[in-house]
Parts: C-alpha cells; structure tokens; sequence
C-alpha cells in the first residue's frame, strides 16, 4: 500500500502543497516581491517541518509490546467499557510540529478501518466529537490480542489518510497513515500492562505504551 512504501524524506501527502509554496516562493523571488517572498519562504519551510517523514526503528522485538501509532503527547489514562468488555482508554494529542505518520503498534492483521470525512473544529467545541472528521481502525496481533484507535482530525486543512484496508497484514512500525493534527484514543484489552503516564510524550513506531499480558 502507499502509506507503507512511503519511505521518501517528505510524505506524498505533501508533495503538491510543498511544490506549490516552492513555486510561489521562487516567483516572487525572480519578481523581486520580498514581502510575498518572505511569506511563501515561510509557508514552505512549515510545509517542510509538517511533512517530514523519517526513519524509525523499533526499540525491542518483544511480541509482546505495544508500540506509539502517533507522535504526541499523553492527556488521559482512563478504565472504560466497550461492548460491557473492560478497557484501557488512552487519549493522545499531537500538534502540526508532532511527526504525522501513523504507524502499526505490533505484527498483525488490519481487521477493520474505515474514515468518516468531515469538518476539523477545535476539540473543545461541542459539535467535535459529531462533526470532525475521524478514522477508526481496530488491529489484531499474532497471537490474537486486539486493540482499537480512533483517529479525530482538529483544526487543520490536511485531511486523514489511511493507506491500509480491511485483512491486510501489516509490519510493527509500518506506516499506514497521516494525521496533521488532533487527537487519538487508543483502547487497549483491560489486562495489558501500561509502561506510560500522562504527560508522557510518544514516539511512533519507538515509544513503547504496554504489554499484552502474557
């Protein structure tokens, strides 16, 4: 799939904003606009600094582990009920300067995930959890162990993109995503071991948030 061949220094997804702030930067350059040269210079290098898409590597084949899908920081730790099934409820939020490649937490089977598109309101408007949009996607682990995510787009113009579908397998690190800015809820089995606390900040693909129990 795209998103887990995208292994270029800059994500596709930001390949024509990039290109375009480019362009515009380089005629007002030759036209001699500082003014305009100086916005679109800067529009640019933001573009540059949301679109990178570096390497990483994971910390330990524990078959186990649970690695970070998102870069961001760690807002809320949570029990919770799903389907009256006992889980951990983790909430995340990552900025426009986190890394915006998602990435697989473990070896597994992609057994679900869709997008609702939508609107990207600030997530302290009531409307948000109704109208933003959102991707849902549930991951299934070698031995059989699921976890849930639930991506939510906030205050940003790029939209979610997922390059997975439903059955596909799927490497522990592998990207398979792209999320600019917002929030993401992570809902792990109620028997995992957490490894992080709020306030943490998370690395995707290095940062390792559990343990299944064994």
């Amino acid at each position: 799939m795209i998103m887990q061949n995208d292994t270029f220094i800059l994500s596709r997804q930001g390949w024509l904003p990039i290109a375009l702030a480019a362009t515009f930067f380089i005629l007002f350059t030759m036209t001699g606009l500082h003014f305009f040269q100086f916005i679109a210079g800067a529009v640019l290098m933001a573009f540059l600094v949301l679109f990178r898409n570096p390497e990483r590597s994971s910390p330990s084949a524990d078959p186990l582990g649970i690695l970070s899908s998102v870069d961001g920081v760690v807002l809320a730790i949570e029990d919770t009920n799903i389907n009256d099934e006992g889980m951990k409820k983790i909430t995340i939020l990552n900025g426009l300067w986190n890394v915006s490649m998602l990435r697989a937490p473990y070896n597994g089977t992609v057994e679900g995930c869709r997008i609702r598109h939508g609107v990207s309101l600030g997530l302290q408007d009531p409307l948000a959890e109704m109208l933003n949009e959102k991707a849902v996607l549930s991951f299934r682990s070698l031995r059989g162990d699921d976890i849930y995510l639930e991506h939510a787009s906030a205050q940003s113009c790029f939209s979610i993109a997922l390059g997975v579908e439903d059955g596909e397998k799927i490497k522990e690190g592998n990207r398979y995503g792209f999320l600019a800015k917002g929030r993401t809820i992570l809902y792990l089995p109620s028997t995992a071991e957490l490894m992080i606390h709020p306030g943490n900040d998370l690395r995707a693909g290095e940062s390792i948030i559990g343990r299944f129990n064994g």
